[in-house]
């Protein structure tokens, strides 16, 4: 997938905050490209939470721990090409969660696995922050009427999104044995992504 169609995937993605739901976008085929599908979609049930303090003003930030998110990634081949790497990243963060290479070979015809990356909050993008979402939590329960000091009396629980993407690689056999991917499709990464919705606990005020 080229530039242009991730920006266009992305400029989408305010309808999926109505929701508050996990996204999960395929990438079609291209004409003439290596590769026949790129795809990354949230697995399983998450259930542990990422933590966000606060103090009497309110809430101050999330918590620097690893979080971990559960995914399934699949890529294709097109043709009589083969993928040579893949990649789960941070989307904006230029980081690596997970990356894979299958060394010299002909490749993979198929990568597909279920993947169990860590990242801090700060490794990733944000439709919704979890210190955000906390501060929306507030709002709306204090737009019902209770007081800040009520809201920050206990803990509170919320959902933020987080963008998880994935990337992948293609070339020819003859170039996968030779370790060789200076082609202009087998040095050319295509990509997939999905919102990833997270539990929040808003922790109350010490």
């Amino acid at each position: 997938m080229n530039v242009t169609t991730l920006t266009r995937r992305l400029a989408l993605l305010p309808a999926v905050l109505a929701v508050a739901a996990p996204l999960a976008v395929i990438t079609p085929a291209q004409a003439g490209s290596n590769m026949a599908k790129v795809d990354i979609v949230a697995e399983g049930i998450d259930t542990a939470p990422i933590y966000v303090d606060s103090r009497s003003s309110g809430y101050t930030g999330s918590e620097q721990k690893a979080h971990k998110y559960m995914v399934r990634v699949f890529a294709k081949a097109a043709g009589q090409n083969r993928v040579w790497k893949v990649k789960v990243f941070g989307i904006g963060k230029n980081n690596s969660l997970f990356e894979k290479n299958v060394g010299r070979s002909e490749g993979w015809e198929v990568y597909g696995k279920s993947l169990e990356v860590f990242a801090k909050p700060g490794s990733l993008s944000w439709m919704t922050t979890p210190k955000t979402a906390c501060d929306n939590l507030m709002k709306q329960k204090m737009a019902e009427g209770m007081t800040k000091q009520q809201v920050l009396s206990k803990d509170q629980k919320t959902t933020a999104l987080a963008f998880v993407g994935f990337s992948a690689w293609a070339d020819s056999k003859a170039n996968n044995k030779k370790g060789k991917h200076d082609s202009h499709q087998g040095g050319y990464d295509h990509h997939d992504n999905t919102a990833y919705q997270v539990r929040v606990v808003c922790r109350a005020a010490l």
